[in-house]
């Protein structure tokens, strides 16, 4: 497919690396030459300086013949006028990051097909719902979901404390009330493997699992002896992203703050929320932190624009007492050192975005994937009439050592894989698998591969 992206940051530089790999002819516009040099030298892609909002511009790089434009510059005003632009040079598919939330939320103006825009791609409100499913749902560090929800993916520590600190897999899959809920990936020592029966659940254990929506509650208190509820929360930075994240969470959190260094945004914030207290000051103010007893916070969320301060304010947090800190970077960068310092959660906005318009671009069979470490994936793929592995026991199925079948939907219900349950035409399959084992995967399902990696 001939892809034009418009944008040659985080986001364009990983699509196009992405796009380009899979096999797809890219073409990149950037006014930025310093941007677009390593594009040039690093990606077999046609890389072009200029500015995209000029049709001369956008001849150059291809739009004549492109199938689809991607905008992802940090202005939702050049992304809107690309997708029109586009749409006058017929290009079928049109994409564009807009983070202003008067194009993306209810109640909006125009819809975003109004505008010349197929699919819309807000981070904001990718990074909001996260957040909150995050705080709802005690001890997880990362959220997933597949069937339309039905199915979600949650990633855990494990406490020493654990009720299933000490189990083997095989233990575990015997009880009966666990039908809606698998243990698909372990990362231990930095190590992701998929768990055979005989391994043994150990404290300080990450662990991947599949579970059915209304399953979670019971799940909880499997992984933490005492499930806690979040009552105080405490957030470094007053944006519109932190601002929406907090009138969310007004209606459910009792005790909830923001700490922002800027008194004109400290007072623009404390305008538009009732019940979320807005104190001015710093992210290292080891003062205010006594003050709004830290030590007592549940839950650290360092939002600022600004990423060392971020990071920086986060550690203080924990220092000073609260239980889980959670950093937004907007540098990928810093995401292995935050792993390696401890930090508990990590959010990268520009790498949930390309996450979000990669998931759209995948059709056919593979409905969504989520990226695990190591390259693992776990993906969701429809299984149609034409699959070799139609009508066939999951115990006769040659699945690749390296990878397993972590749940089945079948009419809106999850199934939990036994040996004896047989795939039909219109079930959704949710598989986890090692990279060595994706090719071996797709010749089971009958496709070519048609969906892409997060990165």
């Amino acid at each position: 497919m001939r892809i034009l992206i418009i944008g040659a940051g985080v986001v364009g530089f990983n699509l196009a690396k992405e796009l380009s790999k899979e096999g797809h002819d890219i073409a990149i516009i950037d006014q930025d030459s310093e941007k677009m040099r390593p594009i040039s030298d690093s990606l077999d892609v046609l890389a072009v300086t200029g500015n995209a909002c000029l049709p001369s511009v956008l001849v150059k790089a291809g739009i004549k013949n492109a199938e689809m434009v991607i905008a992802v510059t940090n202005s939702d005003e050049i992304n809107l006028l690309v997708c029109f632009l586009a749409s006058k040079f017929e290009v079928a598919k049109r994409f564009a990051r807009l983070r202003h939330e008067e194009f993306t939320e209810d109640g909006h103006i125009f819809r975003p097909e109004e505008l010349c825009v197929d699919h819309s791609i807000n981070p904001g409100q990718i990074i909001v719902d996260t957040i909150t499913k995050i705080i709802g749902t005690p001890g997880v560090v990362n959220v997933a979901e597949f069937a339309n929800g039905e199915i979600l993916l949650r990633e855990f520590d494990v406490p020493e404390d654990a009720p299933l600190a000490g189990k083997k897999i095989q233990e575990i899959s015997n009880i009966s009330s666990m039908d809606s809920f698998l243990i698909v990936a372990i990362v231990r020592e930095g190590k992701l493997v998929i768990p055979k029966p005989e391994d043994v659940i150990q404290p300080k254990d990450r662990i991947y699992t599949i579970v059915d929506k209304e399953f979670l509650p019971f799940l909880l208190p499997m992984l933490n002896k005492t499930v806690e509820e979040v009552q105080k929360v405490v957030i470094f930075g007053a944006n519109p992203v932190s601002i929406n994240l907090a009138k969310v969470l007004e209606e459910t959190i009792r005790d909830l703050s923001i700490i922002e260094a800027s008194r004109e945004k400290a007072h623009q914030a404390a305008e538009v929320l009732s019940k979320c207290v807005v104190h001015h000051g710093s992210g290292t103010d080891m003062n205010l932190f006594n003050d709004i007893n830290m030590k007592d916070a549940d839950f650290f969320l360092s939002m600022s624009e600004d990423d060392e301060d971020n990071i920086l304010a986060a550690l203080l947090a924990k220092k000073h007492g609260a239980k889980r800190a959670l950093v937004i970077t907007n540098d990928p960068e810093y995401l292995p050192i935050l792993d390696s310092i401890g930090m508990d959660i990590t959010i990268n906005p520009r790498l949930i975005t390309v996450s979000a318009i990669l998931k759209y671009l995948r059709k056919g069979r593979v409905m969504s994937v989520f990226k695990l470490i190591e390259d693992a994936e776990v993906m969701e793929i429809g299984v149609d009439a034409k699959s070799s592995i139609i009508n066939k026991k999951i115990s006769k199925v040659k699945f690749p050592e390296n990878a397993m079948i972590g749940a089945l939907l079948r009419k809106g219900d999850m199934m939990v894989p036994t040996g004896d349950l047989e795939i039909q035409a219109g079930d959704s399959v949710i598989v986890v698998a090692l990279p060595q084992a994706i090719e071996k995967i797709e010749k089971l399902f009958g496709s070519k591969r048609n969906f892409l990696p997060f990165r």
